[in-house]
């Protein structure tokens, strides 16, 4: 059994556009795939958290063959794999050491960025047919068919081990250590992304006091979303936060356009006595002589307020 931990190389770090990153000097040893691999933060010009990355050395074996792979990881903020980086020298092959073409490369990215692949239902011994004719593996067409779309041809244990890598136990480890790092400044900067994802991973890790504390940047994630957003959003922030006086401002200038499920969740989160004014009278405006959950829901809040019958 082969135990590596991941080295550290030293290189500066560059996003698409030429920026430059630093290393964090916080790191952690974690285990992916039986492999252990060094983690390292990247940070912004500002200081801001900007992602992870890794140098992975892992060997990949079939029975008793065994070479090694040496590549460099990025991840985002919530652990989803960006981009490898081959090391000079240290260029990806196949098996009988062919390497792999332009177009290899590109499958190879597209493979690893893809965190639902079939490979996550399949152990390694299930890779391959046990009917083959021959050890040369892709030749002869051993490969299961349902996991040939999400391998390179020659490469089909190096594809599967590299993907676990990139989208097993490092992803809660990132995400962790991401929630460790949560500030106003990091926060921020999240949700200037208008990234749902992103946004889901803020509502689905913040405490009662961060709903609190980065109420303004939760309005905002709400006011860019889409589908259930902003219901789930308004579920899982406290009472305290939805009837801030900024909340009810926000809510009550959007009322009439927000979906009803959304209006549910904000009528079921406020208490009676605790409208504003403004939102009070929005709420008297969306009442109709229909019986229903939303009306009743409304009257029930406002009619301390308003006198309301």
């Amino acid at each position: 059994m082969f135990r590596l931990v991941g080295l550290l190389i030293a290189f500066a770090f560059f996003n698409e556009s030429g920026t430059s990153f630093k290393e964090g000097s916080n790191s952690g040893i974690i285990l992916a795939d039986s492999v252990e691999i060094d983690l390292h933060q990247v940070f912004d010009s500002l200081g801001l958290l900007n992602g992870y990355k890794a140098h992975i050395f892992t060997p990949i074996c079939e029975k008793d063959k065994c070479y090694a792979v040496e590549i460099n990881f990025s991840w985002d903020v919530i652990g989803r794999f960006v981009r490898y980086d081959t090391i000079p020298g240290q260029e990806l092959t196949k098996l009988d050491h062919d390497p792999f073409t332009s177009l290899d490369y590109i499958k190879f990215q597209s493979i690893l960025s893809n965190p639902n692949s079939v490979l996550s239902k399949y152990t390694k011994d299930n890779l391959v047919k046990d009917t083959r004719t021959s050890e040369v593996d892709g030749v002869t067409g051993a490969t299961i068919q349902e996991v040939k779309d999400n391998v390179i041809e020659g490469a089909v244990y190096s594809c599967y081990a590299l993907w676990h890598i990139a989208n097993g136990a490092v992803v809660d480890s990132i995400q962790t250590s991401t929630i460790k790092l949560f500030d106003k400044g990091l926060v921020r900067k999240l949700v200037r992304q208008k990234d749902q994802q992103i946004n889901y991973f803020l509502i689905n890790n913040f405490s009662e006091k961060d709903f609190e504390s980065y109420l303004p940047e939760v309005l905002e994630t709400i006011e860019n979303s889409k589908g259930y957003y902003a219901k789930n959003a308004l579920e899982k922030m406290s009472v305290k936060a939805v009837e801030d006086s900024l909340s009810q401002s926000f809510f009550a200038q959007r009322f009439s356009q927000m979906n009803y499920f959304s209006q549910i969740a904000l009528l079921k989160k406020l208490t009676p006595g605790s409208l504003y004014k403004d939102m009070a009278i929005v709420l008297k405006e969306n009442i109709t002589d229909r019986k229903s959950y939303k009306n009743d829901l409304i009257r029930s809040l406002i009619k301390k307020q308003l006198g309301t019958n």
